[in-house]
């Protein structure tokens, strides 16, 4: 179930970040506006989301979205609405997705991804020191008690 809030999440703001760009500034129809919304959402949350932001971090995970954002609108808007100056629209609604994809992906990472039931409950921070002394008082008392015993 939480996969399912969080595709909802990410395809909503997809669909938002396209319709003011391509919707009101470039004049694309809705219905193209929502077929491109729903497969990038699918390859971007299965690649970037599932795959990425698991093994290599937020960071790089925002690139992957950016550049598969970027060229999946560019392949599908160039067969679905082509017209001039596609590019440079492409490029932008990347980078403001891009931008939400980064806070998306905190969410993912606290919310979505994160298993309670895996975690062992050990909040201890490993960060321990060694203690150098001298043990001259137990020395002293184990000589001691070899003298007694000869």
């Amino acid at each position: 179930m939480r996969y399912v809030g969080a595709l909802i999440i990410k395809l909503l703001m997809i669909t938002l970040v396209l319709w003011v760009l391509l919707g009101f500034f470039g004049g694309v129809s809705f219905a193209n506006i929502l077929l491109v919304s729903v497969l990038l959402t699918g390859v971007s949350f299965l690649v970037g989301d599932l795959y990425v932001l698991q093994n290599f971090g937020n960071t790089l995970a925002t690139v992957v979205d950016f550049a598969l954002t970027g060229a999946g609108l560019w392949v599908l808007g160039a067969v679905l609405f082509p017209f001039e100056g596609l590019v440079l629209y492409c490029i932008v609604s990347a980078f403001g997705i891009a931008t939400g994809e980064g806070f998306f992906h905190l969410y993912m990472e606290r919310f979505v991804l994160n298993n309670p039931e895996s975690s062992s409950g050990d909040t201890s921070t490993r960060d321990l020191q060694t203690e150098f002394g001298s043990d001259v008082d137990i020395k002293s008392d184990a000589e001691k008690a070899n003298k007694k015993k000869k």
